[in-house]
């Protein structure tokens, strides 16, 4: 279950405790398994380490994205003799974000809702031009929750009373936690989560080298499981959300 030739790092000795598979370098076409946020953030990805297996009687998997995107600029012009014009130059600047993803499968479907990083649409447009995001480049209508939420989250999803009454203040005050995120013995940062269909899938901008995100990242979506009213498993629209997904066992990755 280790990586070829490289001792047992934490997270496969977390993985071996739960008789959880692993596999390394995961080709980032793997994810067009798994429609939507946050798994298509930007085009550009790679998929160091992806984890499947069972978590609480439910199935379940963590990933570990890096996303690169790419911004260029100009950087001047020179005079061309052998056309007899100015040439612009442009530099490209690169950057590399983490992003550490785990996923519960519930039992029955609820409707989709999504917790997401409120852009800003000039960054939008500027990741259009460069051809950074390869799905959702610009985030819809947001439904109304409250000062909290709209001060750093995009909140959407339908219908609109079903995710009020998941999300509240309190609620993205508490994922929030001050930029620490609600974990005390582990920083995360901004905590995202979405939940679509059968899925149950919660984010931040962490790895897992410290596999206290892992359990940090599926202890809250066990506490965002408790947020769901129990009208949701009846909404006829909670099965129209299924459909897009792969049932988490029937995914095809490359484990070792």
């Amino acid at each position: 279950m280790n990586h070829p030739g490289q001792p047992v790092v934490p997270v496969v000795a977390w993985a071996q405790r739960l008789g959880w598979r692993v596999a390394w370098n995961v080709p980032g076409e793997v994810l067009e398994q798994l429609p939507g946020a946050p798994f298509h953030k930007y085009r550009r990805k790679s998929v160091p380490i992806l984890l499947a297996g069972r978590y609480q009687g439910m199935s379940a998997m963590a990933v570990h994205i890096d996303f690169t995107s790419k911004q260029s600029s100009a950087a001047g012009s020179y005079y061309s003799a052998s056309t007899e014009t100015y040439v612009s130059t442009s530099t490209t600047k690169q950057k590399v974000s983490t992003c550490g993803v785990v996923v519960l499968e519930l039992p029955s479907p609820v409707p989709e809702l999504v917790v997401d990083e409120k852009r800003d649409k000039l960054d939008d447009v500027s990741d259009l031009f460069s051809f950074n995001r390869s799905k959702d480049i610009f985030q819809g209508e947001a439904v109304d929750v409250g000062p909290a939420a709209l001060h750093c989250y995009h909140v959407s999803g339908a219908p609109p009373e079903f995710v009020r009454s998941v999300v509240t203040v309190e609620r993205t005050q508490w994922l929030y936690g001050g930029g620490l995120g609600p974990a005390s013995n582990t920083t995360l940062g901004k905590v995202y989560f979405r939940l679509s269909g059968r899925k149950v899938i919660v984010w931040s901008g962490r790895n897992f080298e410290d596999t206290a995100v892992l359990d940090s990242l599926f202890g809250i979506a066990q506490e965002i499981l408790r947020w769901i009213p129990p009208a949701a498993y009846q909404d006829p629209i909670a099965a129209e959300a299924d459909r897009q997904h792969v049932p988490l066992p029937q995914l095809q990755v490359p484990f070792e």
